[in-house]
Parts: structure tokens; C-alpha cells; sequence
């Protein structure tokens, strides 16, 4: 509570010992508790004409920015004094050891998990029993798309079920159409938004489905489609397995969704070529012969079909099991690289 003041609130006079003015006759307490009432009530006053000052200047303001055709932006003193943030550092939150711990754990798990996924395939599609259970649930799906993708590539239409991939007999426009009106828009996105990765994959799949479409014949077009079975099981599986090094919150990262795509993935490579390495010396391990509602093998389909021979599909398969290799191992030293100092902490 504020002392008293030495004059009477309401009419100045010098203020006395006891409750009333003598010159005026007022009470001193409920004088200055009236007055202390009108100084509030003067201050809200003037707060609010100020407010009201303040709303009409940019009302004008903005009419006058409308009528040359732009918007201006008004900025409270409270949001200019704050300090801006740099670019860089947008979407990174601080936690003094919290963010360090973080980043070292995540720079283990790229380290570690790559290796241990295709180790563990390795040994995994060794055991019959885990063999027949990898590819009746997870790998053989991946198959089937790899004919599908090839297929769309190749111009054809194409739909991928669980054992057997039904493909158009002649090529198809409108797939075509599609599939470079999807490219293209990844090339628009990504010149848009300054992100050379997507400009880079967007280019190189249109020239791919240029020369799918336009450079291979039927039958070269056809046999193509047969070996994507399994090569495009290695192929799909490798950017699977490259999913895990998303940066920290992406959509695939926050939802834990590269570690179902790592295991999934490392399985589909090491289906294919732990089988096509290990047919280099042992051609049993091709699966000729008959489908069972599906008619022959892709190998068969090859061979017996569209005149490959045995080595042939043997090379072809093992060399785009080593391509997908090395571009892992690629990948995985580029992050090793950008994670070194994380590795040391």
C-alpha cells in the first residue's frame, strides 16, 4: 500500500492528523481511494485510444499497401527484439547432452546395423526352415515387384500378387504416360525445392523408362521382365536397406519404420544372392523347371525362351548382387565419414 500523501487528495490543502479535512470536511481514505479509481480509470483510457491509434495507422496502412499492390507485415516490438534463428539450425532443438547422447546413439546404429542385418540374412536364408519362412513372407513379395517395376519400365502395365506378377501383353501408353508425369513432377519438386538428390534419381529413372520403352524390342523387352524377378529383389532390397540412414525426423525415422525396411530388405538381397553366387559352382541351385500356376521359371523362361544361356543368367544376377553390395558399402562409408566425430565422442 502507498503512504498517504501531505495535502488533501481533494481539495490540496496541508493534510492533518485525523480522518477529515478540515477545509473541506472529505475523508481522506475514501478521497484518495477515488482518486487512485481515476487515475486507473485514465490509464485503461489511454491504453485503449493508444490501441485504437495504433489499429487505425495500419488499417491505413494496409489500404494504402493494397492499393500499390502489396502486403505489408507488421511486426510487434516484442517479435523484432527477439533474435532470429539462423537457417541451419531450424528444426534442431538443444538439450545440452541429451542432443550429444542422441547422436552418438544414432551413429552406432548406422555402424552397426547394416552389417549385422546382411550377416544375419546371410546365415538366415542358409537354414531351410528360416529360408522358406523369409520368402513366403517377406521376400517373395519383393519379388513380385521387381517383375512389376521392370515391367512398368519396359512400358508394360503390370500387377504384383504374392507368387505370380500379371503382366500386360502389349505396352501400354497410359503407363508410360503415368509413370513420366510421376518422374517429372520428382524432377519439378526437386529443382523447386533445391534437392539435387531427387532431380538426380528423377532423371536418371525417365531416362530409364526411355530406354525400357523405346530401346528394347518385345522379346528383348519381355526377357528383361523375367530377370527382374530376382534382380529386382536385389535392386528393391539394397533401397530398402538404404532407408535406414533417413535423416532424424523423417517421417521414417520417427515411426521406427526403417527397421522393419532394413530387415525386409537385407533379406530380399541375400534370397537372391546368397542362391545366384552360390550357382557359380553349383547349377543345381537354379530353380528350372515349372511353377505351379504360373508355367516356367524365370530361368526356364530365359533360357528355353528368349535363348540365354545358363552362364549368362548366372553372371547377370551375381553382378547386380555385387553392384547392390557396393553401393551399400558406398553409402554406408559416406555416413561413416559424416558420423566420425559422433563415433569418437
Amino acid at each position: 500500500m502507498s503512504l498517504p500523501s501531505a495535502s488533501c487528495p481533494r481539495c490540496g490543502a496541508p493534510r492533518v492528523d485525523g480522518p477529515e479535512c478540515p477545509a473541506c470536511g472529505v475523508i481522506y481514505l475514501r478521497a484518495e481511494a477515488r482518486f487512485a479509481a481515476q487515475q486507473a480509470e485514465a490509464r485503461d483510457r489511454e491504453a485503449r485510444e493508444a490501441a485504437q491509434r495504433e489499429a487505425e495507422d495500419q488499417r491505413a496502412a494496409l489500404r494504402e499497401a493494397l492499393e500499390a499492390h502489396s502486403v505489408p507485415t507488421f511486426v510487434s516490438p516484442l517479435a523484432a527484439a527477439q533474435a532470429v534463428p539462423e537457417p541451419s539450425a531450424e528444426g534442431i532443438t538443444f538439450h545440452p547432452g541429451e542432443a550429444l547422447g542422441d547422436g552418438a546413439l544414432e551413429a552406432r546404429l548406422r555402424l552397426a546395423v547394416l552389417p549385422v542385418a546382411l550377416v544375419g540374412a546371410w546365415f538366415a536364408v542358409q537354414s531351410p526352415l528360416f529360408h522358406m519362412l523369409l520368402r513366403t513372407f517377406l521376400t517373395m513379395p519383393v519379388h513380385e515387384l521387381g517383375h512389376a517395376v521392370t515391367a512398368w519400365f519396359c512400358g508394360y502395365s503390370a500387377t504384383p500378387t504374392l507368387w505370380v506378377t500379371h503382366v500386360s501383353p502389349e505396352r501400354s501408353t497410359f503407363m508410360v504416360l503415368l509413370l513420366s508425369g510421376l518422374l517429372g513432377a520428382l524432377v519439378w519438386q526437386g529443382w523447386k525445392r533445391r534437392r539435387w538428390a531427387w532431380m538426380g534419381v528423377g532423371a536418371v529413372l525417365l531416362a530409364a523408362l526411355g530406354a525400357g520403352r523405346f530401346g528394347l524390342d518385345h522379346d528383348q523387352a519381355q526377357a528383361l521382365i523375367y530377370f527382374g524377378g530376382d534382380a529386382g529383389r536385389m535392386v528393391l532390397g539394397t533401397a530398402l536397406m538404404a532407408t535406414f540412414f533417413v535423416p532424424r525426423g523423417h517421417y521414417l525415422h520417427r515411426h521406427q519404420l526403417r527397421w522393419g525396411f532394413v530387415v525386409i530388405g537385407a533379406s530380399a538381397l541375400m534370397d537372391s544372392f546368397e542362391m545366384w553366387w552360390g550357382a557359380r559352382t553349383n547349377v543345381d541351385r537354379i530353380p528350372f523347371g515349372r511353377v505351379e500356376g504360373a508355367g516356367l521359371s524365370d530361368p526356364s523362361a530365359l533360357v528355353d525362351t528368349y535363348g540365354w544361356n545358363v552362364s549368362r543368367v548366372i553372371h547377370w544376377n551375381v553382378n547386380v548382387g555385387l553392384a547392390c553390395l557396393a553401393a551399400l558399402a558406398a553409402l554406408y562409408l559416406v555416413f561413416l565419414w559424416r558420423d566420425r566425430e559422433a563415433l569418437r565422442g
